[in-house]
């Protein structure tokens, strides 16, 4: 068990895979299960379950940005390679590209899934209004949790335990220009691999 455990690529343990994808599940599980509960209630005739959505949603929130998060995992190919062609091929573990760029595409499905999911339900609860709004405003906050796990390495938990220290954080990154332009072009890009996703399916909602 402990050999399994140690088991490592490039330094990167499995073990942390795993853990990421289940994260980064949680909030598709948690949205699709909502859905299925709610159906195509309206939100004014949701009296007694009207807290439990509000539960559910900011649980929901609080592991949502690990789906993002993925997309941040092929930075652990930087200097991966030892032993480069003058092609830029790595003649002992080229295979590691296709590795953590599948790993980190997982990102893609569990992102989109997640964050359209919940906007449907917006619309079938709250109105199209709430809906459209949803993920102009959710997709800033996501950059902003994943740079929390990218420079500070802080946990979704730390929203709890923390959060004075999370809301200096945040005041920082918008002080320093160099996060700035960070936060500026993560939420832009992953605004392009939402509402691309949605037009390349034709997700009408």
């Amino acid at each position: 068990m402990q050999s399994i455990l140690m088991l490592n690529i490039h330094d990167y343990n499995l073990i942390t895979v795993v853990w990421n994808v289940f994260l980064a599940l949680i909030p598709c599980w948690i949205v699709y299960y909502t859905a299925k509960s709610v159906g195509n209630k309206k939100w004014n005739k949701m009296k007694k379950q009207k807290i439990g959505f509000i539960l559910l949603f900011l649980i929901w929130l609080f592991f949502f940005p690990n789906t993002a998060y993925l997309f941040t995992i092929v930075r652990h190919l930087v200097n991966y390679c030892d032993d480069l062609t003058k092609y830029r091929v790595c003649l002992d573990g080229s295979w590691k590209v296709m590795f953590f760029f599948v790993y980190s595409a997982i990102g893609i499905p569990t992102f989109y899934y997640g964050l359209n999911k919940m906007e449907r339900l917006f619309k079938s609860m709250c109105g199209k209004i709430y809906a459209t709004a949803l993920p102009i405003i959710i997709i800033p906050l996501t950059t902003i949790a994943v740079m929390f796990g990218l420079y500070e390495r802080f946990n979704s938990w730390d929203v709890v335990f923390r959060p004075f220290v999370l809301l200096e954080t945040v005041a920082s990154y918008f002080t320093d220009k160099v996060m700035l332009v960070d936060f500026v072009v993560i939420t832009a890009l992953l605004y392009i691999v939402y509402y691309s996703t949605q037009y390349l399916l034709k997700d009408e909602l």
